[in-house]
């Protein structure tokens, strides 16, 4: 029998969010942490799910919940390591927010397909099992971004993504608050909220922003975030979201003055912003600033890579 592990990356969401909802695009990005799944074979009655990271008990049931989805019979057969660990802060241990169980649930379908020996759908049968264990809640976009790396469009009624390439002299930052969001808390608060035209308003301006990264035009995808996120504001405050909660407000703020756009990734209210400019100097500066009011650059990059499959041993 084969040891195998499977790596899939986490993701942020650089525009898009709640619209996706209504059928708009959503643009999101891999991100260069991920989550890593190892099954080894062990002798009969010795199986054992070990989680390192988050939290145990939660990877545990998704686990669980995998199995079920993927019909993944042999589970007692292996020894499986979850090590979601990269998506936590290592100061504090708070989660980043940036798509860790989506990952998980990406890598264990890949190696409970591997171990099955049959061709299956990834990201279809990820997104089921993610649903489920979300119950019900969520677009897909963060497990299609898991599974296929990289810069990409996402619509909820699209089948597969339309990947892009990165637009060239455009500078990013990723800023964390500090704060761990719930996205679950967020969209059922939307949903049991009164539609306001905003709603309509934000779908047309994630579509525009949409154009704008498939142009591969560094500016205009500026110019198309600063109109997002006005979108964005109004959107929120609309529908008592609190998107720019957690001091994302004073950076999105702070960048219009400064030459740049920043705005909150994904369900906002704390987590991950991302800081977009044509100038180093003026986001370096951006960030300098960013840092003093208490948030954190993180050391991530975009991962063009997505869910990839390691056989250790025979």
């Amino acid at each position: 029998m084969t040891t195998i592990t499977a790596s899939a990356p986490g993701k942020v969401v650089l525009s898009g969010e709640y619209a996706v909802l209504d059928g708009a695009p959503a643009i999101s990005m891999a991100v260069n942490r991920r989550a890593v799944v190892t099954f080894s074979p062990v002798a009969e009655n010795s199986s054992a799910v070990q989680s390192v990271g988050l939290d145990g008990r939660n990877d545990t049931s998704l686990f669980d919940c995998v199995v079920r989805t993927v019909r993944f019979n042999n589970a007692n057969d292996y020894s499986v390591l979850l090590d979601t660990s990269s998506f936590v802060d290592a100061e504090s241990g708070v989660k980043l927010g940036i798509g860790s169980s989506a990952a998980l649930t990406v890598a264990l379908v890949k190696v409970m397909a591997s171990l099955m020996d049959e061709k299956i759908d990834v990201g279809e049968i990820a997104a089921n099992a993610h649903r489920d264990f979300q119950q019900g809640v969520g677009s897909g976009v963060d497990i299609a971004t898991s599974v296929a790396g990289g810069l990409l469009e996402f619509r909820m009624q699209k089948t597969g993504v339309t990947k892009f390439n990165w637009p060239k002299g455009l500078e990013f930052a990723l800023l964390w608050s500090g704060v761990a969001a719930s996205t679950r808390d967020r969209v059922d608060r939307l949903k049991a909220s009164d539609t306001k035209p905003s709603r309509a308003r934000l779908s047309e301006e994630a579509s525009a922003i949409a154009l704008a990264w498939s142009s591969g035009d560094a500016d205009a995808v500026v110019a198309a975030c600063r109109s997002y996120n006005d979108a964005l504001v109004t959107f929120s405050i609309d529908h008592e979201l609190d998107i720019f909660e957690a001091g994302h407000d004073v950076l999105a703020q702070d960048a219009l003055t400064g030459g740049l756009v920043y705005k909150p990734c994904g369900a906002g209210g704390g987590d991950v912003g991302i800081a977009l400019a044509t100038d180093q100097e003026r986001l370096s500066e951006f960030v300098t600033r960013a840092e003093a009011s208490g948030f954190k650059r993180l050391d991530i990059e975009r991962d063009d890579s997505g869910v990839q499959l390691i056989r250790d041993s025979d």
